[in-house]
């Protein structure tokens, strides 16, 4: 009788890690974001900032972070890159997110250029009326000079977007018109910024105190100096 050949079995692959079955921080996986994982990215990014707060960028270890968010590091991970990639995210969230956010209210649809140069203006300033966001500034200053990468990733994740925002709102509209839209977008935002510097940094609002009120009144006239 002939005897059957052993069947060969088949090479068992190494077990994946979590960190390689989910990447959020991709492009493709953000598409696949539930809302439990939306949840806990928020988590993740809350407990970033407060640990980023009290201990600064050097300080806060993923293994804190991950702590005081209540899951495991490899979830961070999975979220984000590296540290980095999560104090990038930390910054976007406080700043560029919140600006984006506040242009999309229904009733600036369809307004004339200074009424949402207006609104980007009072959210800046809005801003920074709040605590943890001074906090957070001031350890980005305080954290620039030992990590020179940290102001140019502030930079790329803040600045520039923001700037963008002002150059592409003024190139789609009609009625007003600027001879270097690049120049006006630092003046615009530039002024805005260095006056909350100024009143809740440097602690003008004792030693310099003025009126953000009429500050944003003089730039929203300025802009309508370029009305064609």
């Amino acid at each position: 009788m002939k005897k059957s050949s052993p069947s060969k079995s088949k090479p068992t692959e190494p077990a994946k890690s979590r960190r390689e079955i989910k990447k959020f921080w991709t492009e493709e996986g953000e598409l696949d974001l539930s809302e439990a994982s939306k949840k806990k990215r928020a988590q993740i990014i809350e407990a970033a900032l407060d640990t980023f707060l009290e201990l600064g960028y050097e300080g806060a270890s993923m293994n804190l972070v991950a702590e005081r968010a209540g899951v495991i590091k490899q979830t961070i991970y999975s979220h984000f890159q590296d540290k980095q990639s999560l104090f990038r995210e930390v910054i976007k969230t406080l700043t560029v997110d919140y600006v984006q956010n506040a242009l999309k209210k229904p009733e600036l649809i369809g307004q004339p250029l200074p009424a949402v140069l207006r609104e980007i203006a009072e959210t800046i300033l809005a801003r920074h009326q709040d605590p943890r966001h001074i906090r957070f500034v001031r350890t980005m200053i305080g954290e620039a000079e030992r990590f020179p990468e940290l102001a140019k990733l502030f930079t790329d994740t803040t600045v520039k977007p923001v700037l963008k925002l002002v150059v592409t709102l003024i190139a789609n509209q009609k009625d007003y018109r600027f001879a270097d839209p690049d120049s006006f977008a630092r003046v615009f935002i530039g002024t805005v910024v260095n006056h909350c510097l100024q009143q809740h940094i440097l602690h003008g609002r004792e030693l310099l105190p003025f009126d953000s009120t009429r500050l944003v009144d003089e730039l929203v006239r300025l802009v309508d100096m370029h009305r064609k």
